[in-house]
């Protein structure tokens, strides 16, 4: 496994993650964390992995950067572009996305403890957590940090079921500050 980055879509194990959600998206466009998560942790090669492993770039990373994605609406640039690409399913065709309360706090929780044990790790054996140079170490402790703090906005909404994606109308949804879009009460 390689990276060429900070990012999980800037390492060999965060482009399989997001190949394998991409190969699973649901017919109907309609998108569950929670099948999503349940896929990624019963496949041999995207399990996540032990998070006192500390390991820079798991499935999780890449789930937690689609999500952020998603709330910016930026869901195409998860698309390929090409002619070998067109017979790929498309992150662009997913008309919604959902989540429980619960899963959203698992991942949050994932990337928190992994942060913290590479920061641990970094005290006690690993200089720089294993990083090459001390600029792309810090770089990927911020880059965790606000993955951490946008599950932590999605956290903050009301509800056990959360909307993290929506194709309504404009006028049919309002946008909140956290990038979510949540359906304006009927």
């Amino acid at each position: 496994m390689g990276c060429w980055g900070i990012t999980a879509f800037e390492s060999d194990a965060g482009l399989d993650a997001k190949g394998f959600i991409r190969e699973n998206l649901p017919e109907d466009g309609k998108l569950e964390l929670e099948k999503i998560l349940e896929g990624l942790q019963h496949d041999a090669w995207n399990a996540p992995p032990d998070v006192m492993n500390a390991e820079s770039h798991t499935s999780p990373m890449a789930l937690a950067e689609i999500i952020v994605k998603f709330l910016d609406r930026e869901v195409d640039s998860l698309d390929n572009a090409g002619a070998w690409a067109e017979k790929e399913k498309k992150f662009g065709a997913v008309t919604s996305f959902t989540a429980t309360r619960e899963v959203v706090r698992w991942l949050r929780d994932y990337l928190c403890d992994t942060l913290n044990y590479a920061m641990k790790g970094a005290e006690e054996r690993r200089k720089w957590g294993g990083w090459f140079q001390k600029k792309d170490w810090h770089a990927w402790q911020n880059h965790m940090a606000v993955l951490i703090g946008r599950l932590d906005g999605v956290l903050s909404a009301e509800g056990q079921s959360l909307v993290l994606f929506s194709k309504a109308e404009p006028n049919e949804k309002q946008e909140t500050d956290m990038g979510m879009t949540m359906q304006q009460s009927i």
